[in-house]
């Protein structure tokens, strides 16, 4: 940080220390905050000798700096793209990736004065406080960083801040504060607001305030009506509307009572809420038995081989148990070791690209912390790669860097929740990069075009020639439900994103820790690794930098004639299955089925053998194939009852699932309104549109059932119409015997192949 500290003041700039992982001063070490900021290179080297581990904040003031900050999650790149379509480019040849997934567009700007603080929902205009520079950490974990090409350390200076910038202080959009929404409406509901508001005065201040406050729900289309409507009094004052907008906090007034003073006016509402259906005896419904996921088939938990002694220690070794997670932790294990080491005959590499989705608290973080631990017993650590990637140009770097390695991403919904925001184009292009690398494993991944002015003939050549040869990347995604699948649209099947991911979900809740004991990896495990990276036999260290640019010499290992057979067979299921899946916008999520089969037989195969010549045998093939034959056509099933492009879709989709599982009792308007959150913050008339809706397609109904007694009121609920629909059945192999332990500690399988033998045998 030190170091870092002493070039920023080398070119000028004027720093201040923050406390670690905040944004912050360190007010220790500087009283009175950014104002405390200094060039000066002693008393820099004062505070970091105190503070070695503090970031480093730049005050834009004293250097002759301007900072627009975008925070995509307020909606910043919106903004730019509305104020640059009207003004034109607001772009710096010096920009910053900043730790939450926005930017820090860096201008030149001496002695400005009059700059507005704000350009608009999202974008904030920096002219007298600080900005987080790298190699600061955001309080996210993430670490603040100059995009490639835009570095001030490396020669880049900052643009001039255009001239139309100032004008905006003039504007009224500069004072119009962002306020998210809190409460869904639609289009309609829009336009019945402002038909009811026409006909209301907006004289009377207090009833002024109290629909301000109403509509501050609806975030900037409820400011868009307020201001409208204000503007009917000839006391209008838009200075006056943006202040009191600032105060309101949502809540204390309901948009309702809006139509209900325009309805004592004489207005008629033309969204009056419909009624509920009339419930009709449960007798005369079919009803649907209750919706539950098939356990996961205990062979499908005990892996062959190396892998099943991983198995058994990530489990022995966790405070909360995740039998699942366990066997991802073990093939993310395997597939590290063995990435651009070894390859089939068929070029199939050991790298996968795997996601546990995990309620909080119920253990799903024990994976990161197990595989990184077997890496380090085997003296692997090395191929540990970073926590996350801020571009596309991050991802080449790491690769270049570590031609194979291993990322754990937590919190990986986080991340494509930033792609998915529009405009973000550093996020989508690290997704889109992660697609390219999964495909690459056999081919070459070469560096996007960057400008090479002002560089010298070594530089252009050692830019241009940065390429990296079979990368081996092994990601290891962890997520929560909610945040996956409340993030994602079908675009992210058809993309190709996730059909490359082997996607684990657990329905197992938040788990009390148990109290465990501490234990070594293995020594079969050690002595398996180690075995392989020596088998491999490369002069070069395949996994290191020096390496990416040259082709690895991979140990070949052949897939044999009833593997095959097996591999083909299935080819033809998933295209069966992409068939059946045309209509659901799912099907490309078994267009790659085939290929991660394959490489996880690699990864079995290399994991029952002791030595050479290896071979991936038929129930290596059987073990991999149906184990990512059961995780497909699992996450495809969820993913049908979770996908939306849009949110009222996504509400009938999660009210669907509810009641679903609520089985013959069924759920009234109340059990929805308990259980699914989606539902909650829908308007009433949303809500039954919703039910209605769902009903129109026979899909569910408003039954009653009758009280024990015979007397009373009958409870009234919604239960899901046995629609008669024969779900595709999850064929189970016969299991493979659990692999003996030989005298030299290696798990190894004995083979007997049948040449003769079906796909089906």
């Amino acid at each position: 940080m030190l170091d870092y500290a002493l070039a920023y003041i080398n070119i000028g700039w004027h720093v201040l220390p923050l406390t670690p992982r905040t944004k912050q001063p360190l007010s220790r070490l500087v009283t009175n905050g950014v104002h405390g900021a200094t060039n000066d290179p002693d008393t820099v080297r004062k505070w970091w000798t105190a503070a070695p581990d503090a970031g480093i904040g730049v005050a834009v003031l004293p250097s002759g700096l301007v900072a627009v900050d975008v925070d995509p999650r307020n909606g910043g790149f919106e903004t730019m793209e509305r104020l640059e379509a009207q003004h034109g480019a607001l772009v710096s040849d010096v920009l910053a990736l900043t730790g939450g997934g926005g930017e820090h567009r860096v201008f030149s700007a001496s002695l400005v004065t009059n700059l507005p603080g704000k350009l608009g929902p999202g974008v904030d205009l920096k002219a007298d406080g600080y900005i987080c520079v790298e190699p600061s950490i955001h309080p996210c974990g993430r670490t603040y960083a100059w995009e490639a090409s835009s570095d001030p350390l490396e020669g880049c200076t900052p643009s001039t801040l255009p001239g139309w910038v100032r004008d905006l202080a003039r504007g009224p959009f500069a004072a119009v504060p962002y306020m998210p929404a809190t409460r869904m409406v639609d289009a309609q509901q829009i336009e019945d607001l402002r038909a009811a508001l026409a006909e209301i005065p907006a004289d009377d201040y207090h009833q002024w305030v109290n629909f301000g406050n109403a509509l501050s729900e609806l975030g900037q289309a409820g400011f868009a009506l307020w201001d409208a409507w204000s503007q009917k009094s000839s006391k209008y004052d838009p200075q006056a509307v943006t202040r009191k907008w600032r105060s309101f906090k949502g809540g204390a007034f309901q948009l309702e009572s809006i139509f209900f003073v325009a309805q004592e006016r004489g207005w008629e509402n033309p969204a009056a809420v419909p009624a509920l259906p009339v419930a009709v005896p449960v007798e005369t419904v079919r009803v649907a038995p209750p919706k539950v996921q098939a356990p996961t088939p205990v062979t499908l938990l005990q892996p062959p081989g190396i892998m099943g002694v991983v198995t058994d220690w990530v489990n022995a070794t966790a405070r909360k148990p995740q039998p699942a997670f366990a066997v991802q932790t073990a093939i993310a294990f395997v597939a590290t070791v063995l990435g651009r080491r070894f390859v089939s005959d068929q070029r199939n590499w050991p790298s996968l690209y795997l996601l546990n989705i995990g309620h909080s608290a119920s253990g799903k973080e024990h994976a990161k912390k197990a595989v990184e631990d077997l890496l380090d017993a085997c003296g692997m650590g090395h191929l540990v790669g970073p926590a996350s990637y801020t571009s596309n140009s991050g991802v080449l770097s790491a690769l270049h860097n570590q031609p194979s390695h291993l990322t754990v991403i937590d919190e990986f919904g986080k991340e494509l929740e930033q792609a998915s925001v529009k405009g973000n184009a550093r996020a989508q292009g690290m997704l889109k990069l992660l697609i390219e690398t999964w495909g690459r494993c056999d081919g070459v991944m070469r560096p996007q075009g960057y400008s090479t002015f002002g560089l010298s003939g070594a530089e252009k050549k050692d830019i241009t020639e940065r390429v990296v040869r079979n990368p081996a990347l092994t990601l290891l995604g962890i997520t929560t439900p909610d945040s996956f699948f409340e993030t994602i649209g079908s675009a992210a099947a058809r993309d190709g994103f996730l059909n490359r991911f082997l996607i684990v979900e657990s329905e197992t809740g938040p788990q009390v820790s148990r109290m465990v004991k501490r234990t070594p990896v293995p020594e079969d495990v050690v002595a398996w690794a180690q075995a392989m990276a020596s088998m491999a036999g490369n002069l070069v260290d395949p996994t290191s930098a020096a390496a990416a640019s040259l082709s690895p010499a991979p140990v070949e290992v052949e897939i044999s004639s009833a593997a095959s057979e097996l591999f083909v067979a299935f080819d033809a299921e998933c295209i069966e299955l992409m068939n059946q899946n045309a209509g659901t916008g799912l099907m490309e999520m078994f267009g790659r089925t085939n290929e991660m089969a394959m490489r996880l037989a690699l990864c079995v195969a290399c994991g029952c053998h002791s030595g050479a010549p290896m071979t991936v045998e038929g129930p290596h093939a059987a073990w991999a194939i149906q184990y990512v034959r059961h995780h497909a056509l699992r996450t495809v099933e969820r993913l049908k009852t979770s996908v939306a492009d849009s949110e009222f879709e996504a509400s009938k989709q999660q009210v669907m699932s509810i009641i679903e599982k609520a089985g013959e009792r069924g759920c009234t308007v109340r059990d929805l309104d308990q259980q699914s959150r989606k539902f909650r913050v829908l308007p009433k008339r949303q809500q039954i549109e919703l039910l209605d809706s769902l009903a129109f397609l026979s899909k569910i109904a408003m039954v009653k059932f009758p009280t024990a007694s015979g007397r009373g009121r009958a409870r009234e609920a919604w239960v899901a119409v046995d629609q008669s629909i024969v779900d595709i059945v999850d064929d189970v192999d016969t299991p493979i015997p659990p692999a003996p332990l030989t005298p030299t500690g290696i798990n190894t399988v004995a083979i007997n192949v049948d040449k003769s033998s079906t796909p089906e045998t």
